[in-house]
């Protein structure tokens, strides 16, 4: 009984390091861990190639140190790069963000180093959403810089 007690635990703790090391990218609503792919050369950019409302994928820190990934919406405006969020308050990762704000964006093949900021200012959220500012459980990120 013991020996199976230390293969377990020894199995546990091997797929744990696997999780932290191993990149597996979201799909559509599954969440994945690190994101695959190299980070942009050019990392301070204009976002004038992101046209309209474009899928991109967001890779936040938790505590289990696991990183977590998930899928989401992302438009540029005015030079700025922004992150949707429904539901914002039963998801999982707008909490990583609450605890520690340096995430990492997927959009095409190319990753970027940001901080999410949550967009608190109601005149910056009419300047971003226009009409749809108001919706309840929506919030919006704008992806800064590190």
């Amino acid at each position: 009984m013991k020996r199976i007690l230390i293969v377990a635990g020894v199995i546990a703790l091997v797929l744990y390091l696997v999780a932290i090391v191993l990149p597996v990218d979201p799909v559509e609503r599954r969440p994945g861990t690190s994101l695959s792919g190299d980070l942009a050369v050019d990392q301070d950019t204009d976002w004038g190639f992101v046209e309209g409302r474009t899928r991109a994928w967001v890779e936040t820190h938790t505590r289990y140190l696991v990183p977590h990934s998930i899928t989401v919406s992302a438009w540029a405006d005015d030079g700025k790069l922004y992150v949707g969020c429904r539901e914002c308050d039963t998801k999982t990762w707008p909490r990583n963000v609450a605890r520690d704000d340096r995430v990492r964006i997927k959009i095409g093949d190319s990753i970027y180093e940001r901080r999410a900021i949550r967009i608190t200012n109601a005149d910056e959220m009419a300047a971003v959403l226009g009409p749809a500012a108001g919706r309840p459980g929506f919030a919006v990120f704008r992806m800064d810089p590190r």
